[in-house]
């Protein structure tokens, strides 16, 4: 159940009713039951759709064993997934047992399901921003002023709670595909922090750390340098750019803790490429959530997208093969396998051959992504940081570039021949 647990590989509702029916079957004579329970709970939370995991915490008699941190989780994914009778039923059920903090998450993932809840972007900014929290006062301070600057004309934050908006998202990659014009979607989260050393926030990116987690090592200083810049100066080639909003933070807000940028490395990391980003932006982009891709990037969404393509081209981590057999119905396609992430090199869809880690190979890669670009020639990419300095380089040479990141691997991930 750990190994599950720590696996970033879906599960399905059959293998955890293994589980479910093992621990009926025992309760009461397990000699670790507790342990048990809590894994089983963690299990069911995580790795189930909100409508699996609402029926196997009632099947498994576990309803009332359940805190409200994993209420608010099955909650968020309720709100993600449009199921307004889970949602409804475990906010009913657990409204009593909430904190401030809990109630702006709740409010604002209701708003994204409800017809009846007119929250605006600017209203849910400032129920955030009013909380007696360290991470409310540091968004006030560093970024709010940042956010609030952004041309209303380009500021597209809001799509979760504005269907006109995401539909406005839509629009502008069709479009582009269909006119064949050179074009640029990024999403920066936080990792793409490591873009920015020199940032005047009070707290710390670590460099290193970031390298070990996406590479498995420590770069040398040259290179790293050469990365980073690679990447500032790829910006201002992007024509869409998804950066974390309000709605990430409040996402992210512990509803017990304290949490802030100067004991919370995630905060920090998320901080600092948002301030990092906005200083540097010259309006000139549409500005959208960092998390996107979530909401748009379906396998059929692709393939749509793609249909309207001259030549598509998919950049990733994942084997040419899998891919194939996703999206079989796509004979004008390209596949371009990369070195993986380090923590999906033991996936067996993950591409994992390579002799060196991305950064000392990007720039082979970029010479291949010139060699394909130009109009009506589409890119779908999934590589990481490295991968907005290939999109930069898609719409340099006349190609539309959408960054769909971790979604395609998720895509292959939960194929069944993977």
């Amino acid at each position: 159940m750990r190994e599950l647990l720590s696996s970033p590989s879906p599960a399905s509702a059959e293998e955890l009713n293994e589980f479910i029916v093992f621990y009926k079957l025992r309760k009461g004579s397990l000699k670790i039951e507790s342990e048990f329970r809590r894994l089983l709970i963690a299990l069911i939370a995580k790795k189930l759709t909100s409508t699996e995991a609402y029926e196997a915490f009632a099947r498994a008699g576990l309803m009332d064993k359940i805190t409200i941190h994993q209420v608010l989780k099955i909650l968020h994914k309720a709100s993600i997934e449009k199921q307004c009778s889970i949602f409804y039923s475990l906010k009913e059920q657990y409204s009593k047992e909430m904190n401030p903090a809990a109630i702006v998450k709740v409010n604002f993932w209701e708003s994204r399901i409800s017809d009846y809840v007119e929250l605006r972007y600017e209203d849910i900014e400032e129920n955030f921003c009013q909380l007696k929290k360290s991470l409310s006062k540091e968004y006030g301070i560093h970024l709010r002023p940042l956010f609030n600057a952004i041309p209303e004309n380009k500021n597209i934050l809001d799509f979760q709670v504005n269907e006109n908006k995401y539909l406005k998202i839509k629009s502008e990659l069709r479009k582009a595909i269909i006119k064949r014009e050179c074009y640029s979607f990024v999403r920066l989260n936080d990792g793409e922090g490591y873009g920015f050393p020199n940032n005047a926030l009070p707290c710390a990116f670590d460099m290193e750390r970031q390298e070990l987690h996406w590479w498995g090592e420590a770069l040398p200083s040259a290179l790293r340098e050469k990365i980073q810049k690679d990447f500032r100066l790829s910006l201002s080639q992007h024509d869409l750019v998804g950066i974390p909003s309000v709605f990430r933070f409040i996402d992210e807000l512990s509803i017990n803790r304290d949490y802030s940028i100067f004991n919370n490395a995630l905060l920090c990391r998320l901080f600092t490429l948002c301030h990092g980003y906005l200083k540097a932006y010259d309006g000139k982009a549409y500005i959208t959530e960092g998390q996107i891709n979530l909401y748009l990037f379906d396998r059929d969404y692709i393939a749509r997208l793609s249909g309207l393509a001259q030549r598509v081209v998919f950049i990733s981590g994942a084997k040419k093969e899998y891919l194939q057999r996703v999206f079989s119905e796509l004979q004008h396609a390209t596949y371009i396998e990369l070195p993986t992430h380090r923590l999906l090199k033991q996936e067996k869809f993950s591409y994992s051959e390579a002799a060196k880690p991305l950064p000392y190979v990007y720039e082979d890669y970029i010479e291949q992504i010139k060699g394909l670009a130009g109009p009506g020639v589409v890119f779908f990419i999934s590589a990481g940081f490295i991968g907005k300095i290939f999109a930069a380089e898609v719409a340099k040479n006349g190609g539309v570039a959408l960054d769909v990141g971790q979604s395609l691997m998720n895509i292959v991930a939960n194929h069944d021949d993977a």
